[in-house]
């Protein structure tokens, strides 16, 4: 004893080692955690970043071919290495873009041409308009050899056929086309006449002859469904098929915009036609449906000076070089754009076009040929594309989208995470509604009312549902609860309303009872009363259900929610994943606040009944008070917990990024999205990285809800202090 009272007094000094140990583990294991979440949060930060770096252009090499007549076009290979260079002479000329600038090829394609046509400069097809009212077709190619080891490239060029559009006195003056395969579609002015072809499979299906009047232009979608002709003011819309030809609608441009209209083009797809006006500006238009009809609308207007305009080959990129030797990158759908000064080039543009790549752009200005370096791999990106409304194509306003695949090569996403993150509140606060007041009940009446001897077997069985694999309450709410819900939703709706409801109404008549009959009920009896009761209450939910649904709801719920009150109606919904993720948060706010209400101190609630409180009037104002910071804390702990789950929204929702509070409508959550998309992601791609950051917002989200949670306990915990 005196060993012990000496070791205790002056210090073991293997305690003291063990305690100091112990110490530096707890912070060690501290501080690695903190590591680990910093960790966490640069790397997240590494991958995103990329995503708002400024698209950057720099100059590269200008050289002179020596040749002299005018471009219609100049273009380059995938691989940057060989340029080519379409003449209004009808002359191609293909050179090389890496040092020296040779000229590898140099042959007259057409003779007297007086127009010329290329899908994009990235096209192995191109067409030039003849004197003699006929369009001429080639073809060039660039075919890859490998010799020992090394790859490169050779220019071939094939003259196609020839299509007589017109009377062979009388020239093309603008003509356009589509190819898809054997099918093919020729568009072009000859006189005063709008001359269109279609052909099928190599043979002529349709010829169609149109007047019109004064100098006019064409533009033919690259799928051949529809033709724009661009004739003064007036932009005329059709309508092609194989088999037919019909007037849509014309636009009045000068009515529109003010001004007239100079030049017109297509952006990636064909699906938006860019409109060049007098005084510079250009104008976006594509189809918005209106009163059940598609009518082309002029959706954006860009502010841009007088100059050549390049588009991209495969995103909604374009740039516009003025002679002043500015240059500004435009990406179309979320309006942002950046510019550049290049005084070298103040001078007129003969030819500007991008790399099939997008990370070069070819200039040429009075025979010189400049190569500028683009670096712009994200353009689609930012604060507007991410955080606000854009008017895409084919929608009829503005909205939050995302859909970053499509089964179209011509698609560009629409990575709005606005969706994924009201699913995640959507989801959340579903989920809570259910989950709190039963949890927080269920804690309550175990830690307070309940007998020791029946609370040692509830809450371990309540806890044991945390050991549950969601991936089985979610295969449960997809496959079983979704078809419940939707053939019997009369009576869940019942059983929503009618629980709470006889449960207080068996209070009032439970006081009004003799005390004599109740004190003949054993501790914990009251569970005896309320299961039944709610037995009861479910199956009369059921028995009934049909019957209000045939009385007053037409017969079919359903359709009563779609037709009746004009809203969707998926199977797996909120009401689903509320339910299945209430089951899968209740056993965390349960155990933490049903530990927090059993460990207030009991001389507060003797004390409290000692001065004459009734068990409630202890509970309201003196235990749950105390306990506050620790509900609190599980109410916290239980949104973390449903803003991080994965499986049961992956199975039970439907995965519809939807911006709708409809509870019969599906949802897409953050967490579920990461675990969809980044299996298909391409990594380094913009929807690789934007995937990364709805990571970093998930985390961010946690990280908050920690912290204010924090705040509040400590708050709380001061507050009530003095109890």
């Amino acid at each position: 004893m005196a060993n012990a009272t000496h070791s205790l007094t002056q210090g073991d000094p293997r305690r003291r080692f063990k305690d100091k140990l112990a110490r530096l583990s707890v912070t060690g294991g501290g501080l690695l955690v903190l590591f680990a979440l910093l960790l966490i949060f640069f790397y997240l930060a590494y991958v995103v970043l990329p995503l708002f770096k400024n698209p950057d252009v720099t100059l590269g090499e200008q050289f002179d071919l020596g040749v002299s007549d005018v471009p219609v076009q100049i273009g380059m290979d995938e691989n940057n290495q060989i340029g080519f260079r379409y003449s209004d002479a009808g002359d191609l000329t293909v050179f090389s873009l890496t040092t020296p600038h040779e000229v590898l090829i140099q042959r007259q394609l057409a003779l007297s041409p007086t127009s010329f046509f290329s899908p994009n400069p990235s096209s192995s097809v191109s067409a030039y308009g003849l004197g003699d009212g006929s369009v001429s077709f080639q073809r060039l190619r660039f075919l890859a050899h490998y010799k020992e080891g090394e790859r490169s490239f050779t220019p071939d060029i094939n003259p196609l056929d020839r299509i007589q559009l017109g009377a062979p006195s009388e020239a093309v003056s603008s003509v356009s086309f589509a190819l898809n395969g054997d099918d093919r579609v020729v568009a072009g002015i000859v006189g005063d006449t709008l001359h269109i072809v279609a052909q099928q499979s190599g043979q002529e299906s349709l010829r169609v002859a149109i007047p019109t009047e004064g100098d006019a232009s064409v533009l033919v979608t690259p799928n051949g469904r529809k033709l724009f002709e661009l004739v003064g003011e007036e932009l005329n819309i059709y309508n092609l098929s194989a088999k037919k030809v019909s007037l849509r609608e014309t636009v009045n441009i000068n009515a529109v915009t003010g001004q007239l209209p100079e030049s017109m083009t297509l952006l990636a797809g064909g699906h938006s036609l860019l409109v060049r006006l007098e005084d510079g500006r250009i104008g976006q238009w594509f189809d918005v449906v209106k009163a059940n009809a598609r009518t082309l609308t002029m959706v954006r207007e860009f502010s841009t000076p007088n100059g050549h305009l390049a588009v991209e080959a495969h995103r909604n990129v374009f740039a516009n070089l003025a002679g002043s030797g500015e240059l500004s990158l435009w990406h179309a759908p979320s309006e942002t754009w950046l510019g550049f000064d290049f005084p070298m080039l103040a001078s007129d543009v003969d030819a500007m076009s991008f790399s099939p790549r997008a990370d070069r752009l070819l200039v040429e200005q009075n025979q010189v040929i400049t190569l500028l370096d683009v670096d712009n791999p994200h353009p689609d990106v930012s604060i507007t594309s991410l955080w606000k409304e854009v008017w895409y194509e084919g929608y009829s306003e503005p909205d939050y989208v995302w859909q970053s695949t499509s089964g179209s090569e011509a698609f560009e996403g629409k990575l709005s995470v606005v969706p994924v993150v009201f699913g995640t509140i959507k989801v959340a606060a579903y989920a809570l509604i259910f989950a709190i007041p039963l949890a927080v009940g269920g804690a309550i009446y175990t830690a307070y009312f309940m007998p020791s001897g029946l609370r040692k077997v509830v809450k371990p069985t309540i806890e044991i549902m945390e050991a549950l694999p969601t991936v089985i309450l979610g295969f449960l709410a997809g496959l079983w609860l979704a078809p419940i819900v939707e053939t019997h939703l009369p009576a869940v709706f019942i059983i929503f309303f009618a629980m709470p409801i006889s449960f207080l109404a068996t209070a009032v008549v439970w006081t009004s009872l003799p005390r004599n009959w109740r004190q003949k009920l054993p501790p914990g009896g009251h569970l005896f009363v309320l299961i039944p009761l709610i037995l009861a209450i479910g199956t009369m939910a059921f028995a009934i259900g049909p019957w209000v649904e045939n009385t007053f709801l037409g017969g079919d719920s359903r359709v009563f929610v779609t037709d009746v009150l004009g809203v969707n109606f998926d199977q797996r919904n909120a009401i689903v994943v509320g339910l299945a993720m209430g089951f899968a948060v209740i056993p965390t706010i349960f155990t933490i606040a049903e530990d927090a209400i059993f460990s207030v101190p009991s001389h507060l609630t003797n004390g409290s009944l000692a001065l004459g409180a009734t068990h409630w009037q202890t509970l309201t104002r003196v235990v749950l008070l105390t306990a506050s910071p620790g509900i609190f804390s599980a109410v916290m702990m239980g949104l973390g917990r449903a803003v991080g789950e994965t499986m049961i929204v992956l199975m039970a929702t439907g995965n519809t990024p939807l911006m709708e509070w409809n509870p019969f409508e599906g949802l897409r959550t953050l967490s579920a999205n990461i675990a969809v998309e980044m299996p298909e992601s391409e990594v380094g791609s913009s929807h690789y990285r934007v995937l990364f950051l709805t990571a970093f917002i998930l985390f961010s989200f946690t990280f908050l809800f920690n912290t204010v949670a924090e705040f509040v306990r400590q708050q709380l915990r001061d507050k009530y202090r003095a109890l």
